[in-house]
Formats: structure tokens, sequence, C-alpha cells
């Protein structure tokens, strides 16, 4: 880790003398997943919005029922919407010409309302297949399985970080590590760290599998060189 931060900090003597701006760097830790995520979502239609609204309500609570007090057990809502007029084509009107669905309800006669609700459904990730199997009986059977107007979908499990905010620390220590080696090597004078980014999230990117990477950028600015003795 150091030596690499050396290697991308050798420019910056030509940058800092030539006035161009420092360049980025970055410190990086590879991590494993703590968890398994599979998606969820259902989407419900109807002829009164008040019975779809009601309908997402007793999904919901049936969800969060099969998750109640079992730890280890995540339920995360990330959408729900109310019943809206579901958006369709252009429809022929009688009399000719078309018009757009829904612009004059009471002439059409034949509003559909749907919703559509999203959740994440989560398990720790050391139990594997079993965990997934898990999460998806715990999706079965909330939507009436014979109803055209009724759907739900489980996706594809995914491998997610507990929370990548825990590495924030480790990550600034190596920032601060390598900026003090990278002192040691580099004209004298004052160098200074930049952590203008750092308001923002650690960043994370998938390696495949249950590997993660996470890191930080960072800048080093050169101010002044070092005073030199007066010479007689």
């Amino acid at each position: 880790m150091r030596l690499l931060a050396l290697l991308l900090l050798l420019p910056l003597t030509l940058a800092a003398q030539s006035g161009n701006p420092s360049p980025k760097h970055h410190v990086r830790l590879q991590v494993e997943a703590g968890k398994i995520m599979v998606p969820f979502s259902v989407t419900i239609k109807g002829k009164a919005a008040a019975g779809v609204d009601e309908r997402i309500e007793t999904i919901r609570k049936e969800l969060e029922k099969r998750f109640a007090d079992q730890p280890g057990w995540e339920l995360r809502e990330i959408s729900a919407e109310f019943a809206r007029p579901e958006s369709k084509s252009y429809v022929s009107r009688p009399a000719g010409g078309s018009k757009l669905f829904g612009d004059d309800e009471a002439e059409q006669g034949d509003v559909t309302y749907v919703a559509n609700a999203r959740w994440e459904l989560l398990t720790e990730a050391d139990k594997g297949a079993k965990g997934v199997a898990t999460l998806r009986t715990k999706a079965e059977g909330l939507v009436k399985a014979k109803s055209e107007d009724e759907r739900q979908t489980v996706g594809t499990p995914e491998y997610r970080l507990n929370d990548p905010e825990e590495f924030r620390d480790e990550l600034l220590g190596l920032i601060k590590a390598d900026f003090e080696e990278a002192k040691k090597h580099l004209p004298e004078g004052q160098w200074t760290l930049e952590l203008s980014g750092l308001a923002g999230p650690v960043n994370v990117v998938a390696l495949g599998g249950k590997r993660f990477e996470v890191s930080l950028t960072y800048r080093m600015a050169f101010l002044t060189p070092k005073p030199e003795k007066a010479t007689k």
C-alpha cells in the first residue's frame, strides 16, 4: 500500500514546481461482504385506489411479521407508492381521434389503479445458500397466486457490505501513514494533506463474490520550499 502511494507521488515534485494542481491519490482496502441481499417487489392493480393501497399495506405488515424478532434476518423497505391510474398508450375514442388514457376518467369509465413496493431481504453472508433459500421462503405466498392483478418478483441474490463507513478510520490511518512516508522521499519544505472529499461516503467497488474494495481519495500539495540559510 505504502509503496504504491510512493510510486504515485513521484510526479508531485514537477507538478508542484510548475504550479499544476497536485494529482489525486487513493488508499484502498479489500474487504469481505457481511450480508447477503435478495431484492423483492410486488405490483398490485385494482379498480379502486383505496383497495390497492390497502392491499399493499396488508402485504407490508405480513412481510414485517415474518422478519420480526429474528436476529440475523433483516427487512429494508426501499420504496412504496400510493395507487395511481395505470399509464397506458393512446386509446381510441368512439367519435374518432385519440386521447391520453386517464384524461377523462368519467368518460372512459374503465380506470385501473396500480402501486408498487420494493424491499431488500437480508441475512448474514456466512449463511450462504441456505440463507438465500430462507429469504426466498419468507417472500412466498404474499400475493394471490391466481390473480392477474397481483405480482411479486424475487430478484437475484447479491453480497453486500454491512456498512462501508466502518472502514473510514482505517483508511484515514493509511492516508496519514502514506503522507508521512512520502514526505521522507520528497523535497524538503512544507507539504499539506488535502481531504476535500472527506465529507463524501467511502467509495465501494464490487470485485466479485464476497470481495469488495473500499477507498478514500486525497491530495498532497507543496506550499513552500525549506528556507535556505543565509550565506556570506
